[in-house]
């Protein structure tokens, strides 16, 4: 018959061993690692090209905005020329009309790069959409590549979570509270075993006495002195065997 330690060792053996299993499924082989990286640059791209955009799309609406009001300027000025009676407020007509001139024609200048600037946005996000698209397409099939290549890891993870589970039933709880105390402050490692007289995680010498108690007393919980991890007697591991 196993002994609770023995199924305890076999239930740290299980999390541990799912631990390993998860982070190898988690990854990723660096053709799958790239891609992200591509699609993550690519997707920055993108929405700072639809920044720009927006942005651009506003000011030539204020530009346009703002040439109708030269243009409508310009009508008064022309209009007001002619009924201005003195030289001195033809002279003060004639700035503004040139003003508004020369405000109009910079305007027209910025419109039309306004205009360039928008058509290559236009493009550049209907470039790097496609882009996107096709880099997901090909993530995709990599993931589904690569979950095909684990299928076997991912069985074994399944199959070994059933198995902790069951041991969970067959353990009382006070061995798992203890056990869980002492893998919280071990790396995970709350059992070890007895191999040739030694502790086998942390390699210290185990006073024969102790061993001969632990082998009376099976289910009984004895500590390492120096690591102060749960100790297990598997006869399996007994160079006496």
């Amino acid at each position: 018959m196993r002994t609770i330690l023995s199924k305890l060792w076999d239930y740290q053996v299980a999390i541990l061993e799912i631990a390993r299993l998860n982070r190898a499924l988690r990854t990723y082989p660096e053709s799958i690692r790239a891609l992200e990286t591509e699609i993550k640059t690519v997707e920055k791209r993108l929405e700072k090209t639809k920044s720009d955009f927006e942005e651009n799309k506003n000011n030539q609406k204020n530009r346009e905005e703002y040439l109708e009001m030269c243009k409508r300027n310009l009508e008064k000025y022309e209009s007001d020329l002619m009924e201005v009676t003195n030289q001195k407020d033809y002279s003060a007509v004639l700035n503004e009309i040139d003003y508004a001139k020369k405000e109009i024609h910079n305007t027209e200048e910025e419109l039309i790069k306004l205009f360039e600037e928008i058509e290559k946005n236009e493009k550049a996000v209907d470039e790097y959409t496609e882009i996107l698209s096709e880099k997901q397409k090909e993530l995709d099939k990599a993931l589904e590549d690569f979950k095909a290549t684990n299928k076997e890891q991912i069985a074994k993870r399944d199959q070994l979570i059933q198995v902790k589970k069951k041991l969970e039933e067959e353990i009382p709880l006070k061995y798992l509270k203890v056990f869980y105390g002492i893998a919280k402050k071990r790396n995970g490692i709350g059992v070890a075993t007895i191999e040739k007289e030694t502790c086998s995680a942390c390699h210290m010498k185990i006073r024969p006495q102790k061993i001969n108690e632990i082998k009376k007393h099976p289910d009984s919980l004895y500590y390492c002195e120096n690591c102060q991890r749960i100790l297990v007697y598997l006869p399996d591991n007994d160079d006496s065997q």
